[in-house]
């Protein structure tokens, strides 16, 4: 056991100094090569397939570049002997653990575990496990996570940040880390974001309203600190303003994305002197909020009040009445963040350095108009 922690701390110290004697290395670098009397090395696996060691290692790595008859012959022989990498081995010389970190402001929230769940079955048939954290809404928790993750030696990271945190991606990339952001994007970093089209979505949302003959129209907006609840709000008001409709001032009401601000700012509406007629809740989660106010208060959803969501999370279609909503591909945005990510982190190891450049600034993917029984004159 001491011997192969020797072998980790010498694995460190000879890429950073230069007069360790190369036949120490290699006596000790043995105890973790997977050198072990009976055990199968690459080298075995190189020998039997009659390639070099280095194209078994790009066969392992998932490398383009080997003939495709190369690739099956070296993995038959693989499956064949039953061979494992050692994971601590390639961890300590690739510098990396093959490990990702996913940062969500609420990971209750049934959107974004639906996100996580395909960004953690593209990173897991890739060879890669996620780290989840949530932030609970809390803007000022976003660079503790952040720093966790790092401490954890995460080889990059998927985030939800608030806007209010750009300095963190600045630090980030100043350190050549690879991350992505999700959802809620910071339009002034660097960094690629994959999302969908917020401002677009609301458009169409409004327009639908207005479809119906809906003029009195609130929105319940979700946090103006983030990206999509400042994006669907101007939706919400673009909407209005090419359709000529005036709205009161009292009709828009901030909450954070969560059901109990869905619930607060409904009965904040219910009690004017001129409720609305429709409302428009940026996500789904506060629209079910909104669902409890109105029952409390004996107001039928849609005869006295229509009620539309945004996000589509499964519970939306099993509510009394099914929720109207604008449906997000949840779980295709999981997994193109993922393969975004492991994108950065493939050209950081070849490069030794990251170029965002090269990979665009946002991937964004469309919603899709989802009619339920929640707006009135529908199914």
């Amino acid at each position: 056991m001491l011997e192969k922690i020797f072998a980790i701390v010498l694995i460190k110290l000879y890429n950073k100094v230069e007069n360790v004697p190369g036949s120490v290395f290699n006596k000790y670098i043995r105890v973790i090569n997977l050198k072990d009397e009976g055990k199968t090395t690459i080298k075995d696996i190189a020998a039997r397939a009659g390639v070099s060691v280095s194209t078994v290692s790009r066969v392992l790595n998932e490398k383009p570049d080997v003939n495709e008859d190369t690739r099956t012959e070296v993995l038959r022989i693989i499956e064949d002997v039953n061979y494992r990498p050692n994971s601590v081995a390639r961890s300590l010389v690739l510098d990396q653990t093959h490990s990702l970190g996913l940062i969500v402001p609420d990971i209750n929230n049934p959107f974004f575990t639906e996100v996580a769940r395909g960004l953690e079955d593209t990173a897991q048939k890739l060879g890669y496990s996620v780290i989840f954290s949530s932030t609970d809404n809390r803007a000022g928790r976003e660079k503790k996570r952040i720093e966790l993750m790092r401490q954890k030696q995460v080889d990059g990271m998927i985030l939800a940040l608030s806007m209010k945190n750009l300095e963190i991606l600045n630090e980030l990339q100043q350190a050549d880390f690879p991350a992505v952001q999700l959802d809620r994007n910071i339009p002034d970093s660097d960094y690629p974001a994959v999302m969908v089209g917020n401002k677009k979505s609301a458009v169409r949302a409004v327009e639908y309203l207005l479809s119906l003959g809906c003029e009195r129209i609130a929105h319940i907006s979700g946090n103006l600190s983030t990206y999509p609840g400042l994006q669907r709000r101007d939706g919400f008001i673009t909407a209005l303003g090419e359709n000529g409709v005036d709205v009161p001032p009292s009709y828009f009401k901030e909450g954070n994305f969560s059901q109990k601000s869905g619930y607060r700012k409904m009965k904040e509406l219910l009690q004017l002197s001129d409720p609305p007629e429709a409302v428009f809740a940026a996500n789904d989660m506060m629209a079910l909020g909104a669902y409890k106010a109105c029952n409390e208060a004996g107001i039928d959803i849609p005869c006295d009040i229509s009620i539309m969501g945004h996000d589509n999370i499964r519970v939306a279609e099993l509510v009394d009445p099914p929720l109207t909503t604008m449906a997000q591909p949840k779980y295709s945005l999981g997994q193109l963040a993922c393969q975004k990510l492991l994108e950065l982190i493939e050209h950081r190891r070849e490069n030794q350095s990251l170029d965002l450049s090269q990979f665009g600034s946002e991937e964004v993917l469309e919603t899709e108009l989802i009619v339920r029984k929640s707006t009135r004159g529908e199914i």
